[in-house]
């Protein structure tokens, strides 16, 4: 058993003490949410098609607050046909069968403007996120202090152990990140100037390498346009001397009278290829299934996109996007990615999506479709 692991045993037994005579009504008090989600996924390769179809199930609890803890805990399952060798997103387990999970469960204290979360939680930082891109997300088990005493400003901090999930090697079962010693987790996040956000990140993997990323993000609108611009910069520093360095841009322009947003997003690496780590990866010229890693050493990446906003006759709720996307490298040929996708909010209840995507890569082409149906209650 890990330090962290009798850490959270020793808290959860604390924190029952601390809720001995009012433990049913923090229960009773609760907020309890749950999905059902319904995936299908078509998977093309040359002449061979294959599909799935799963059904999901997300139950969630967390406690009311009592003298500042929570606790919380939310079950994930997955059940339909999967089918070994499959090769699109990944829906089950690591043998491609159904599974059920406790993604999450946590204590969480709250003391003045700090917070702590100890155990199975999500994260949302740049090499460390949920990427929500099939049926279970990933979550992290780990230690995380969050505190706001500077005004404007977010601090973070995480001891992050093991990990589970849609990217993870084994997605039904917390694996360890970097044997017994994790990954350490430092961000900072600023707002105090109008319509930009400033954050800086930093991980430490020991003995793998060190992680350093900032962004700048700017989002304004005026009467009838919405614009914005992000820059980003990360360095992949190996302990085996080797490195990536990596710059970003994107910019975006809407027209609010149509309903149409434009888009582009440029990445450049020098170096070894990027790397996403534990998520799907910060990277602005990310498409669906391409992100800048697979641009490779030296490589670089561009994503185009052009969002409609169907509120503008009346469909409320409809929202569609065409996304194009290239990369290189000096070692092989450009690779595209062409992605329609389609995201219809019926009501704070019920919303779909479906996303085609179409890949030309000499080593790796493929078409994919996925529709999602989701019901929250």
């Amino acid at each position: 058993m890990s330090t962290l692991q009798r850490s959270i045993i020793l808290l959860m037994i604390m924190t029952i003490g601390i809720y001995a005579n009012n433990l049913s009504n923090a229960f009773e008090n609760a907020n309890y949410e749950g999905a059902v989600k319904i995936g299908y996924q078509n998977n093309r390769i040359g002449e061979n098609t294959d599909d799935e179809l799963a059904v999901g199930l997300k139950l969630h609890m967390e406690t009311a607050s009592y003298h500042g803890f929570q606790f919380g805990a939310t079950l994930f399952t997955s059940q339909g046909n999967g089918k070994k060798g499959f090769e699109g997103i990944p829906f089950f387990d690591e043998n491609n069968e159904n599974y059920t999970t406790l993604a999450e469960a946590y204590l969480k204290g709250t003391y003045s403007n700090t917070t702590f979360i100890i155990g199975r939680q999500p994260l949302e930082t740049p090499f460390a996120d949920s990427d929500d891109v099939g049926m279970v997300p990933n979550t992290f088990e780990a230690f995380t202090l969050i505190n706001k005493d500077i005004p404007d400003t977010t601090l973070f901090f995480s001891q992050v152990q093991k990990w589970s999930g849609v990217d993870s090697d084994a997605p039904s079962s917390f694996i360890k990140l970097n044997g017994n010693d994790g990954v350490q987790i430092l961000g900072l996040t600023y707002e105090g100037v109008k319509n930009t956000t400033f954050s800086g990140w930093f991980y430490n993997i020991n003995n793998v390498a060190k992680l350093t990323y900032m962004e700048v993000n700017y989002e304004a609108e005026t009467d009838s346009l919405t614009y914005g611009l992000t820059a980003q910069y990360a360095l992949q520093d190996y302990d085996d001397a080797t490195r990536s360095t990596i710059y970003g841009v994107s910019g975006s322009l809407g027209l609010k009278s149509t309903g149409l947003t434009a888009s582009i997003a440029y990445n450049k690496t020098d170096g070894r290829a990027a790397e996403n780590f534990f998520g799907g990866g910060p990277f602005v010229s990310n498409a669906e299934h391409h992100t800048l890693s697979e641009a490779g050493h030296d490589g670089d990446d561009i994503l185009y996109t052009l969002e409609w906003d169907a509120s503008v006759i009346g469909l409320e709720g409809l929202v569609l996007t065409a996304n194009a996307d290239v990369h290189s490298n000096g070692t092989k040929d450009d690779a595209n990615e062409y992605d329609l996708i389609a995201t219809y909010k019926y009501n704070d209840s019920l919303n779909f999506s479906a996303i085609y995507s179409d890949i030309d890569d000499r080593e790796d082409s493929f078409k994919n479709l996925r529709v999602f149906a989701n019901y929250i209650f």
